[in-house]
């Protein structure tokens, strides 16, 4: 009788792990709950900044054949032609294989972002388990959950550019996976398949990087190997991260920006201080946990002036401070426990550290950032579940457990509903830019975003008084950024190009005129006061201009085909062709070329015409 009623109670291991469900069934359920999370965001077109990897990336653009330029320039490269800042070839070469295969089509692109998304839910899960073996399956299962439905991952998820925070936390979770498994089964080919996903995750995304500092805690907090063992492979994942800066160091011109960084991009380089600096620093981490409690409003810009610089009597600095002061203590106190909330806290900041904008040497190109924290939220999530797991004792009873789902599945259920509909705002331009306005009235560039969108549609129409209609509603927005920045340089030349499209010549030149009172390097601004010149036939002021541009932009197409122009209305020939076959050489476009075989028609040279013209019908250089 007793035996029989001991089979009956819910207390052996199965039940109480698993509640009688195969690991399938989780896999399962965890992988759907990612994909169908991000369905609505399949059909969505391109946003933001998506061309830099998709349809203005001139080696994606190439499909197969870009791919070796990618591995041997650097991220911007075949977008800008800087060969500074970023090495992420995974992450170019996935859309270069997306362009061959599916051509310009951001629905393919959305869908393996959601595809990648659930899959590395599915990771994230095995590696939970293989951390949390001695506890019941529902802690691996709330903390996996608990990350896939967070609202902060739509910025990731919902924007292609995001595949490279996506393709690094995937290979992320592989890495530590096989690391946990070659512990657990002593097999040494598992710690090679772990070096060779963390290499992938650093080509992926720079702040891969800081896995390596998870490595040694991992080991630590959940295995009881000799420490001997976690320094020997903890300095493999180092040699990783060194082969990693061989290739980069290869690859690019330099290893940071090529300029100093602009304010509008970091709102920090505006501080006055370092104590300024660092106050602010200090309040932008608190925020992040602030949205991470409570995500809402979420925004998908934060530049200036939407955080403000503030000192170290701001309430919100101070706040943070204590927050983060706490966290310390509570994470140094677990050390020697092996606390997994101090591994959660440990796991947070490490994968913070690299984005967190605490050294002049470390600024990155954002003041703050969703993105930022998509990995670190996995800290979070780990903090909170296993605080509720250990409070409700699950695993000591069947009623313990449906406790602990309960609370699990009511957080999911509501962060479920933000992420769905925070994922409306991503569908298109229209909706992203407008949210901007909402969700960050503060933003110099919020509202330049929006001017811009509205400037494009101008440009795009052929309509007389829809164009001027656009091109009239953008201009107060571009005033709206300038308010808040007033030498911003890029809403400001938005600005004249409206005034010169809606006839407003002189009011143009001088918004132009003033933009190189604070950057006299502004390329597009010479340009374009070289084209108004040029058309008033003022050719000497127009040359001026776009001299000024090839001094700083040797290779520059457009200024060198316009200065060969001037040179033709002046009736130097051999002058302008000079130039025409410059910009030939580099990448000519069809007015260059044009231009070149009128030039070569009015010296009698008509067989090098008619090459060009050829090349003006096939497209070929």
């Amino acid at each position: 009788m007793s035996k029989k009623n001991s089979k009956s109670l819910p207390s052996s291991t199965e039940n109480h792990k698993s509640g009688g469900f195969k690991p399938s069934a989780f896999v399962i359920g965890i992988f759907l709950l990612g994909f169908l999370l991000y369905a609505n965001t399949i059909t969505h077109d391109y946003v933001l900044d998506d061309p830099i990897i998709t349809t203005g990336n001139r080696f994606v653009q190439e499909g197969f054949s870009g791919i070796d330029d990618i591995f041997t320039h650097g991220y911007l490269y075949g977008f800008n032609g800087k060969n500074d800042q970023s090495y992420r070839p995974l992450v170019l070469a996935n859309m270069a294989i997306e362009k061959q295969l599916f051509g310009n089509n951001p629905t393919v692109h959305h869908f393996f972002n959601v595809l990648l998304y659930a899959l590395s839910g599915v990771f994230l899960f095995l590696f939970l388990r293989q951390i949390f073996r001695e506890e019941s399956v529902w802690l691996s299962l709330g903390i996996a959950v608990l990350f896939i439905a967070h609202p902060i991952h739509t910025e990731v998820v919902a924007n292609i550019k995001g595949r490279d925070e996506l393709l690094a936390f995937t290979f992320m979770m592989l890495s530590l996976y096989a690391l946990m498994r070659q512990i657990h089964t002593k097999q040494s080919i598992w710690l090679l398949v772990s070096l060779v996903f963390y290499f992938l995750c650093v080509l992926s995304k720079e702040t891969g990087l800081a896995m390596f500092g998870l490595v040694p805690f991992t080991l630590y907090f959940f295995t009881k190997i000799p420490l001997k063992t976690t320094l020997t492979h903890s300095a493999l994942f180092l040699i990783v991260a060194a082969i990693y800066f061989f290739f980069r160091m290869a690859a690019m011109d330099s290893m940071t920006f090529d300029s100093d960084m602009l304010v509008i991009n970091n709102s920090l380089m505006g501080a006055e201080s370092v104590s300024e600096r660092l106050a602010t620093t200090i309040s932008i981490l608190g925020r992040y946990v602030g949205l991470l409690v409570f995500p809402h409003p979420l925004s998908f810009d934060y530049s200036y002036n939407q955080v403000p610089l503030v000192g170290w009597g701001n309430w919100r600095t101070l706040a943070a401070l204590a927050l983060y002061v706490g966290m310390a203590v509570v994470a140094f106190w677990g050390l020697r426990r092996k606390s997994p909330v101090s591994y959660g806290i440990i796991w947070f900041v490490v994968m913070l550290l690299l984005v967190a904008n605490l050294h002049p040497k470390l600024m990155v190109g954002a003041t703050m950032a969703e993105r930022f924290i998509f990995s670190s939220t996995l800290g979070f999530c780990l903090v909170v579940a296993w605080l509720l797991h250990r409070y409700l004792k699950v695993g000591e009873s069947l009623a313990s457990a449906k406790t602990f789902l309960v609370i699990i599945g009511v957080i999911t259920a509501l962060y479920s509903i933000k992420t769905i509909t925070r994922n409306s705002v991503w569908k298109n331009a229209d909706t992203l830019y407008a949210s901007g306005l909402i969700t960050a009235p503060n933003s110099a560039r919020a509202h330049n975003h929006f001017g811009s969108h509205i400037l494009k549609k101008g440009e795009a129409t052929r309509e007389p008084n829809l164009r001027s209609q656009y091109f009239s509603q953008a201009i107060p927005h571009f005033d709206n950024a300038l308010k808040i920045l007033p030498q911003y340089s890029e809403a400001e030349y938005n600005k004249g190009v409206c005034l010169m499209s809606l006839g407003n010549i002189e009011a143009a030149r001088q918004t132009y005129e003033r933009i190189l009172t604070y950057s006299p390097n502004y390329v597009d601004a010479l340009n374009n006061l070289g084209v108004i010149y040029f058309n008033e036939k003022n050719y000497d002021k127009a040359l001026e201009y776009w001299l000024r541009i090839l001094d700083r932009q040797p290779k520059n197409v457009s200024a060198l085909g316009n200065v060969g122009a001037i040179y033709q209305n002046a009736g130097d020939v051999q002058k302008a062709l000079y130039y025409y076959e410059k910009a030939i050489e580099i990448g000519p476009n069809r007015n260059v070329l044009n231009n070149a075989v009128k030039a070569y028609r009015s010296i009698g040279e008509e067989g090098k015409a008619q090459e060009l013209e050829r090349r003006t019908v096939d497209g070929r250089r």
